[in-house]
C-alpha cells in the first residue's frame, strides 16, 4: 500500500486496520439507509415516516463522509453489504418490517444497531484522534446518538401498553439480531470470515492502532444495556440476555 499521502510514522498495517474500519463503517451506515427507508412501508403516521426518510438520508451522508476521506487518503475499502454479519442482519430487519413491525423495525436500528455504531464510533475516534479520519468517527458517533434518543420514548410507551407483551418482544429481537452481532464482535469470526475486511480478520491487527476486540465489544454492550435499562427493561431480564450470547 502506498502510505506517503497518510501519516509517515504509522505503520502498513495501522493502515490496514484503518481501511477496514472504513470498509465496517460504509457498509454498516448503508444498511442503516435501506433499514430506515423500509421503515418508511411499516407505519401509517406521515410525521414519522418522515423522520425516518430523514434518518435514512442521515445514513447516506455518513457513509459518503467516511467514502470521501477513503478516496482522499487512497484507502481501498472494500464496501459489501453481502458479507456474512452485514447481510444477516439486513434479512433480520426485512423479517420484523414484512410483518410489518415498526417497532421491531425500532429495536433493531435505532437500539442494537445504534449503540454498536454509537460506541464503536466513539471508540475508534479516540483511537485515531489525530488523524481526521477519527475526528469524523467522532463526529458522527454523536449524530448517531439522536438515534437512540428519538427511539426511547417511544419504546417506553409501548412498554406502557403492555408491559409482559413488549419485554417478551424485546427478547426475541435481541435473540434475533443482537446474536449476529455478538458473533460479529466475538474474538474470533465464529461464522468464517466477514466478507468486509480485505484480508485476514481484522481483530488481530487492531493493536496496531490501540485497540482490541474485547473493548470494542464490552463498551458496545455496556451502552445496549444501559439503553434498555433507560427504556425500562429490567436489568435482571437484560443482563441473562447478555449471558447467554455467543462469546
Amino acid at each position: 500500500m502506498n502510505t506517503t499521502t497518510l501519516t509517515p510514522e504509522k505503520t502498513e498495517i495501522y493502515w490496514d486496520v484503518v481501511t477496514d474500519m472504513l470498509s465496517q463503517a460504509i457498509t454498516g451506515e448503508l444498511v442503516g439507509m435501506s433499514n430506515f427507508a423500509t421503515l418508511t412501508g411499516t407505519i401509517d403516521d406521515v410525521h414519522e415516516k418522515m423522520e425516518c426518510a430523514e434518518h435514512a438520508n442521515c445514513e447516506r451522508g455518513h457513509a459518503e463522509g467516511f467514502i470521501h476521506l477513503a478516496k482522499k487518503y487512497k484507502l481501498p475499502v472494500n464496501i459489501n453489504m453481502d458479507g456474512y454479519y452485514w447481510k444477516n442482519v439486513r434479512e433480520c430487519f426485512l423479517r420484523w418490517a414484512n410483518k410489518p413491525d415498526f417497532i421491531g423495525c425500532i429495536i433493531i436500528q435505532e437500539v442494537i444497531l445504534e449503540c454498536f455504531a454509537v460506541s464503536m464510533y466513539k471508540d475508534v475516534g479516540n483511537a485515531l484522534e489525530d488523524h481526521e479520519i477519527g475526528q469524523l468517527f467522532l463526529c458522527i458517533s454523536k449524530e448517531e446518538e439522536e438515534h437512540i434518543e428519538h427511539s426511547i420514548d417511544i419504546l417506553q410507551a409501548e412498554l406502557d401498553k403492555d408491559y409482559a407483551g413488549f419485554i417478551q418482544k424485546v427478547e426475541d429481537i435481541h435473540n434475533d439480531c443482537m446474536t449476529i452481532l455478538a458473533e460479529w464482535s466475538a474474538t474470533v469470526d465464529l461464522k468464517g470470515h466477514c466478507g468486509v475486511c480485505r484480508g485476514e480478520c481484522m481483530k488481530n491487527s487492531l493493536y496496531a492502532a490501540g485497540m482490541d476486540i474485547k473493548s470494542l465489544r464490552g463498551n458496545a454492550i455496556n451502552l445496549y444495556l444501559k439503553t434498555l435499562d433507560r427504556i425500562g427493561i429490567p436489568g435482571t431480564k437484560s443482563l441473562q440476555w447478555i449471558a447467554n450470547l455467543p462469546m
